[in-house]
């Protein structure tokens, strides 16, 4: 296997020039190939849907974007949003995308008032971290490098480094009063620039098909290893799947695969999606309120299952000291959340403790989109509700009449509350949403609308 390894933990990691011992038998070979082909998928799902993102946004044709040049969503996430899943309401999206194999990548951010903005920074497996006024304090030149890169560092800049080449830069800048227009100025005043890159890239792959077809997955994930790298302490994880046809001498290619093998990954691939599907309920843990709390974003370490998890939920999940998150699939009874079961009110004697703002967006369950409807409102928060005192809503597939009313599907939906800039009650959770309260309730639910309070899927 030819692949860069980065060393982000200072541990030395020694492996056999050797290839692996691969079963000669074919059954022996599909029972070995399977398991390993279970472990790359649950390893390698982050690394594989990046890419197939990077792939959409820089390499298909007709791609909107370039290395080292800002993409910018110029209206706030609808339903039309199909950049990730689940995005929130009340910023505006940039992206961007760095090879840091030639060297340092600069970006400069502008001065703001008191209107969030932050830049995301996740190497090519979710790991991440965050550029703003919170974690550098003053600072608005930044130096994002491999971590092995060793150079000279301007004085007034701040180094950032990415345990792999590629990088994926998210910017967020808060809409405050509908004003749009001063979101662009301050989009269009952010610069970033890097060193030309002339290899190869990789392939294009379609970034909805790597999540259903194995042979277009294995092609994304050896791809991203061939071009982000793999950080020092997990090559020892990743060595044994050269036994799938990963990282050989060539790009990945199933036509290359004997018959046992190619169905060892078949059969593991499926397998994979399924525990990760069934995994969902444990990504977060239970307040006690049917709430969920979501843990360890972007910052898992070497527990593959819950990072591969969270990246098939959604992408590009924050850490919990720059976004802390809630959600509910629910009501205080222990039933699903489902329009035709509504309406509901969801009321906090203490708002959500933010130091920038809070926000909570409605969803629905089986594609995690936005609910399109009538008043193109699609999330309800400190903007519109204010940031101190009691706050009140009511959730419902049809007007209320009164107070501030968050419409939802006849169907199944989710609610995800969003605190950005968290106070510390919210981080060590002195504080906690309380309960979705049904103000009416059909006569002898089902058993199948209540999966128990704190434990439908978290998202």
């Amino acid at each position: 296997m030819n692949v860069r390894t980065h060393d982000t933990t200072a541990t030395d990691v020694v492996a056999s020039p050797h290839d692996d011992l691969v079963p000669r038998d074919p059954d022996a070979r599909r029972t070995w190939c399977t398991a390993l082909g279970t472990a790359a998928v649950v390893y390698g799902t982050p690394a594989a849907l990046q890419y197939a993102q990077f792939s959409e946004q820089i390499l298909a044709p007709g791609a909107p974007g370039r290395l080292a040049e800002f993409v910018h969503e110029r209206t706030p996430a609808g339903p039309e949003f199909r950049g990730f899943r689940a995005p929130n309401v009340d910023t505006l999206y940039s992206n961007a995308w760095l090879d840091l194999r030639g060297g340092p990548a600069e970006l400069r951010l502008p001065e703001v008032d008191d209107r969030y903005l932050t830049v995301q920074v996740l190497d090519a497996h979710s790991n991440a971290t965050n550029l703003n006024s919170r974690t550098h304090p003053g600072v608005s030149r930044f130096w994002l490098v491999s971590t092995r890169w060793d150079g000279e560092v301007p004085a007034d800049a701040a180094v950032v480094r990415v345990g792999t080449d590629l990088a994926w830069l998210l910017l967020r800048i808060q809409v405050l009063d509908d004003d749009v227009a001063a979101v662009h100025r301050l989009q269009d005043a952010v610069r970033l620039s890097a060193p030309p890159v002339v290899d190869d890239l990789g392939p294009a792959v379609d970034p909805e098909a790597v999540e259903t077809d194995w042979r277009v997955f294995y092609r994304a994930l050896d791809a991203a290893l061939r071009l982000g790298g793999v950080p020092e302490s997990e090559w020892a994880h990743v060595r044994p799947f050269a036994a799938l046809g990963l990282l050989g001498p060539g790009p990945w290619d199933p036509a290359a695969l004997d018959e046992a093998t190619a169905d060892a990954l078949a059969d593991s691939f499926a397998a994979a999606q399924a525990v990760l599907r069934a995994s969902r309920p444990q990504l977060g843990e239970s307040t006690g309120t049917g709430w969920t709390r979501v843990r360890d974003k972007g910052a898992h370490g070497h527990n593959f299952l819950a990072r591969a998890v969270m990246n098939h939920v959604g992408l590009e999940a924050n850490l919990t000291a720059e976004n802390t998150s809630f959600n509910t699939h629910v009501d205080a009874t222990g039933d699903r959340l489902r329009g035709r079961r509504g309406p509901y009110r969801l009321a906090f004697d203490t708002p959500p403790p933010a130091d920038a703002f809070w926000s909570l967006t409605l969803d629905h369950v089986e594609t995690g989109r936005l609910y399109a409807n009538v008043l193109d409102r699609y999330g309800l928060g400190s903007a519109s509700l204010g940031t101190s005192g009691p706050v009140a809503m009511t959730i419902a597939h049809e007007d209320p009449g009164e107070g501030p009313w968050l419409p939802c599907p006849e169907g199944d939906f989710y609610l995800i509350l969003r605190l950005y800039a968290p106070g510390a009650a919210a981080r060590d959770g002195r504080w906690l949403p309380t309960p979705v309260t049904p103000c009416r309730r059909r006569a002898d639910p089902s058993k199948a609308d209540r999966p128990g309070v704190g434990k439908a899927p978290s998202l």
